[in-house]
């Protein structure tokens, strides 16, 4: 299973999008803030799945989750989401395929492995 470490200042975002397998993220030092969304509000994120069909397939949207253009993404506004924070020796399980953006609150380190 791939292991990665991501080192990262505060600020530091990902877009909204989704991985192919399991994923373990575990927060080593510094804090994160994480939204998910479930594979059924895939219509409202205006998502786009990439490389389906093989074991590099992951899924992008363009919608900016914290500054959203609703004039442009309209079903955005309706999307529901569970939202958290991570912090020194948290770790989070997201399933795969999962809608998932996250966004350093502090300078941070995370490990993640995917299955």
């Amino acid at each position: 299973a791939p292991i990665n470490a991501w080192i990262g200042t505060r600020g530091t975002v990902t877009t909204l999008h989704s991985d192919s397998g399991e994923n373990l993220l575990c927060q080593v030092a510094g804090f994160k803030y994480v939204r998910l969304y479930g594979l059924d509000q895939t219509p409202k994120l205006y998502a786009k799945h990439m490389r389906a069909g093989t074991k590099n397939a992951f899924g992008t949207s363009p919608v900016r989750i914290e500054q959203p253009d609703l004039k442009k993404h309209p079903l955005f506004a309706e999307a529901e989401y569970t939202e958290t924070l991570l912090g020194p020796g948290d770790m989070l399980y997201i399933p795969d395929g999962h809608w998932h953006y996250i966004r350093s609150l502090s300078t941070s380190i995370s490990v993640n492995f995917w299955c």
